[in-house]
């Protein structure tokens, strides 16, 4: 069992880039974890990376379809991921810029989660990309007609003209 929990959010998504937000939560109430690492599994990491707070390298794949960064905190400032408490959670934050590569990766269907994830050599499970709810594709397809447009205004503008009165 994964004794952390992780949160990837892709934050941004630039022309050439992506920026990714790893945070990783200590949610025990008694162990304090020093000198962590952890393991990910990701296409995205076939590009170039680059890793603020973290120190991170990228490890050679042999019979592993995505690639597979390696992070871990750095001495006196975040290499000490503090227990819980009933006030405040202990975690470690990071930002990731993964370089673009249409071929590798896209963010087509909405998977942009880590395939493995390992903390301290501990296995942790992630959904498969078949269960996990997809983004739309698309913006939304209702438009407000005329007629319901000027519904609207003419309601917003009664409620503005009794504030008024």
């Amino acid at each position: 069992m994964c004794p952390i929990r992780v949160h990837w959010h892709v934050k941004n998504n630039y022309m050439s880039h992506w920026r990714v937000k790893l945070t990783i939560s200590n949610y025990n109430l008694a162990k304090n974890y020093s000198d962590w690492n952890i393991l990910v599994q990701h296409p995205g990491f076939s590009q170039n990376t680059t890793t603020y707070s973290f120190n991170s390298t990228a490890l050679p794949t042999v019979g592993f379809a995505d690639e597979i960064a390696l992070f871990w905190g750095v001495t006196f400032y975040n290499n000490e991921l503090l227990h819980a408490d009933d006030k405040k959670l202990g975690s470690v934050t990071t930002e990731i810029l993964l370089g673009k590569d249409s071929n590798s990766f896209t963010l087509n269907g909405g998977w942009a989660f880590p395939r493995r994830i390992y903390f301290n050599g501990e296995n942790c499970e992630m959904p498969l990309p078949d269960t996990y709810p997809m983004l739309p594709n698309g913006s939304s397809t209702q438009k407000l007609t005329h007629p319901q447009f000027f519904l609207l205004l003419l309601c917003l503008t009664v409620k503005v003209l009794a504030i008024w009165l």
